[in-house]
Formats: structure tokens, C-alpha cells, sequence
């Protein structure tokens, strides 16, 4: 019988922390017992495994929303009445995700009101945070966009009036793009990197077409290193578009498919992402 596909988006899973060994890094914090309280759910890792796919190292499992406890409406059999049962850790929804070990490029699949886009890359990563107590390491999830789409948009203004770009060093493929920034920010030893430009009121807005190093900062933030909001004026309405709007999305088989299905079908988008690396 065939299935339905799910919507899986992609991203980049980005560690700064002390240590070095970031994959080992990455499969402590997957595997961590602790969870996370937001009101009256709780929030875990589940399910976690490793696969090697074409030469490459996946780590994968789901992302589990559930309540802690809850009285559930139950059919007493013993005297055909209806009652109500205490149940623990009731699982409320649960996102599954793929993660490429050494870019850390992440394909995950949010579940309608439950766990939004938005929720999931914030849980993910204060859960994966929480198995470290916070201790000495920042994690970020950043959206990987269709590139050439960012910039379509920001010809789509009129004028330019202000660019914000926040960004943080690779780890570690590089692109020819923007390699300078990055080995920049190496060499600083910088862990963030922000920058803003802003046109005057009275200003016919920033001249951005031939600016070679905004445009590889913005596509640096494109790659999932970081995030670029430009504001501007289109049918002279004031716009702003980011590098979060259109990320790289793809339909796959939905959870009770086996993993190694699912990461099959997925396997192609995560190849042409690579292809943007050296």
C-alpha cells in the first residue's frame, strides 16, 4: 500500500564549544538520559543510531515531545464502566532527523502544530545544550537555503535599505565563495561575527550589486553558517527577506518506513549541499 510523503527541511546543526572532537561532541549530546521541561511537556532525544552511508557517517533518531503524566479515559472491562488511568510519559509527537556526522548538516521533519519548524530547531537545541548543563557550549541550528533564491529577492527591491549579517566560523568544508571570511574569522579566533549596514533616510539606498564581499557573507549565511535579513522597499512597501525563508526542503517517507529507507531518499539532497563545498 503506498504512503504518504512528509516534508523533511534541511539545515546546519553548528557546535561552538572548547572541545574539539565535535563528532564525539554530537553523539554525547544525542544520547543523552536528560530532558527537557517547556510547560507541561517534556522534551528527549530517542532512538538514537549511527549509519554509514556511501563512505559518509549519519547519526539519526527522533526528537520526542511528551507528557510527563496524564489520566487517560480508559473502558474498565471488569465492570463496563468507564474510568480514567494515569499514564506516564505519553508521547504527544516526535520529529525524526538525519545528521551528516561531519558537516553537520541536518534533514528533520516538523509535525503540523505540534512541533513547527521554528519549535524544533529551538528544542533541539536547548535539549542538546541541557545534556551539558550549558556548560561551556553553544549550539545553533541555521537554515540551509536554495542558493541564487536570497538574492533574486533582494533584486526584487527598489531600494536597499539596511543588510544584517550574523555569522561563525565553519566546520571545517570551506567554498571558494566566501573562504576569505571564514578564514578570517579562523584567524581571529572568532566564535560570532556581526555586521550591519544601513542607508540614510534621505538616501537612495546601499549599493549591493557589485559588493563581491556582502554578497559572500549573505551566501555564507545561506549555507547554513549563520543568517542575513535584508530590508528594502519593493512596490514601495518596506520588506525584509532572510536566508531562513526558503529552505532546502525535500518530501520523504514518512516514520514507520525503516530509517535506511528514509535516508536513501534523502541521501541525494545531502550530496548536492556538499557539492557547494570543497
Amino acid at each position: 500500500m503506498p504512503y504518504q510523503l512528509i516534508k523533511y527541511y534541511f539545515g546546519r546543526v553548528n557546535l561552538i564549544a572548547a572541545e574539539k572532537d565535535k563528532d564525539a561532541l554530537l553523539w554525547k549530546g544525542l544520547n543523552s538520559e536528560k530532558v527537557l521541561r517547556v510547560r507541561d511537556y517534556n522534551w528527549g532525544f530517542f532512538e538514537i543510531d549511527k549509519r554509514e552511508q556511501d563512505e559518509q557517517q549519519y547519526y539519526f533518531g527522533y526528537l520526542i515531545k511528551f507528557r510527563p503524566s496524564t489520566d487517560e479515559e480508559v473502558a474498565v472491562t471488569e465492570t463496563h464502566k468507564l474510568g480514567y488511568e494515569e499514564i506516564q510519559n505519553l508521547v504527544r509527537a516526535k520529529s525524526r532527523f538525519f545528521i551528516h556526522v561531519k558537516s553537520g548538516v541536518i534533514a528533520y521533519h516538523p509535525v503540523g502544530s505540534e512541533i513547527k519548524r521554528k519549535t524544533f530547531c529551538d528544542r533541539f537545541v536547548k535539549l542538546f545544550q541541557t545534556a551539558f548543563d550549558n556548560f561551556f557550549i553553544d549550539a545553533e541550528i541555521q537554515a540551509i537555503e536554495e542558493r541564487t533564491k536570497i538574492f533574486d529577492a533582494i533584486k526584487a527591491f527598489e531600494k536597499v535599505r539596511k543588510v544584517s549579517i550574523y555569522l561563525h566560523p565553519s566546520n571545517p568544508r570551506l567554498s571558494r565563495v566566501w573562504e576569505k571570511t571564514d578564514q578570517r574569522l579562523k584567524k581571529l579566533r572568532a566564535s560570532k561575527y556581526h555586521e550591519a549596514f544601513e542607508a540614510g533616510s534621505n538616501e537612495v539606498g546601499l549599493e549591493m550589486v557589485n559588493d563581491k564581499e556582502i554578497e559572500s557573507k549573505i551566501t555564507m549565511a545561506d549555507d547554513g553558517y549563520g543568517k542575513a535579513d535584508i530590508t528594502g522597499l519593493r512596490d514601495g512597501k518596506e520588506k525584509t527577506v532572510s536566508t531562513s525563508d526558503n529552505p532546502i526542503i525535500i518530501m520523504a517517507p514518512p516514520d514507520d518506513e525503516p530509517a535506511e529507507s528514509v535516508l536513501e531518499k534523502l541521501i541525494e539532497v545531502f550530496k548536492d549541499i556538499f557539492k557547494r563545498f570543497r
